[in-house]
């Protein structure tokens, strides 16, 4: 039974961000082909517990703070990762769509599973940007100096076999198999494995797994009351065990305590939208 609401590739927030930053976390999604959102939060005295979780999208993130600013580009992780972060600093970032990428990088997304890289080693002209955004701290002024850096790059981005597979992989909030792919997209299973490696970095039940984990979270995120075993269920777990074990490595939590620390923060109160 496939009933639960859809992941959008690549909108969903970094759940930790929010409920550990000191004001919330504020987001703006442009229009922008490539570019998922945008979004800036200051970190918390929780810093040194705050994860990211697997989305399948690779992040740029700026520390604009002005004694020690930096840049990193961010890779997709398969588990739960520390951010290291640093309590108290103003960070943006920008967060790409599944399988897009600035070509002035000339770094695989492959290369990227798990990183966190200095951006300005890769883009060594590129630092007038950080400066800019230190200069400019109001977040529509850095929304709109990022927009204009991005508008005139060439982005990678997948192919239309690979963007047909991640589309119906959303559709079923992950929980399809590789021989239903093959079917909806007409290609054999190892050339879809092929191009999801050299275009996202991962395997379609590597991608699948993230969004059917991203799937759990944003259910719990958005709904007072869930049904783990209902979730497991729709979601495709064999049991509630399984779906718990899976939901611990990719979240850092367990269900019922994630759900307990969005209750208590009034989750979607922290989070503001900008248009």
């Amino acid at each position: 039974m496939r009933t639960l609401a859809k992941v959008c590739q690549g909108t969903s927030e970094q759940p930790w961000f929010v409920l550990n930053a000191m004001k919330g976390l504020t987001q703006y999604k442009p229009q922008l082909k490539g570019i998922s959102q945008i979004y800036r939060f200051q970190a918390g005295v929780s810093s040194d517990t705050t994860f990211a979780i697997p989305d399948g999208c690779i992040d740029i993130m700026f520390d604009c703070t002005e004694t020690t600013p930096s840049a990193k580009i961010c890779g997709s992780t398969l588990r739960a990762q520390n951010a290291k972060l640093k309590s108290g600093h103003e960070y943006l970032g920008v967060r790409f769509t599944p399988g897009a990428l600035p070509r002035y990088l000339n770094i695989s997304a492959k290369e990227l599973i798990s990183q966190r890289l200095n951006l300005f080693d890769l883009a060594h002209d590129r630092d007038h940007l950080l400066e800019k955004l230190i200069t400019n701290q109001n977040f529509n002024h850095q929304v709109q100096i990022i927009l204009k850096h991005l508008a005139r790059e060439e982005f990678s981005k997948p192919s239309h076999k690979t963007q047909v597979a991640l589309n119906a992989i959303n559709e079923c909030s992950g929980n399809i198999q590789i021989n239903e792919l093959e079917t909806i997209t007409g290609i054999s299973k190892r050339t879809l494995q092929r191009l999801f490696r050299e275009e996202l970095g991962i395997s379609p039940k590597e991608f699948s797994r993230i969004i059917r984990c991203q799937s759990a979270v944003n259910q719990i995120n958005q709904l007072s009351e869930v049904t783990f075993i209902e979730l497991a269920h729709n979601l495709g777990f064999s049991d509630q065990p399984h779906f718990m074990r899976e939901f611990k490595n990719l979240v850092s939590s367990t269900p019922f305590a994630y759900q307990r620390k969005i209750l208590e923060s009034s989750y979607a109160s922290r989070i503001q939208q900008v248009s």
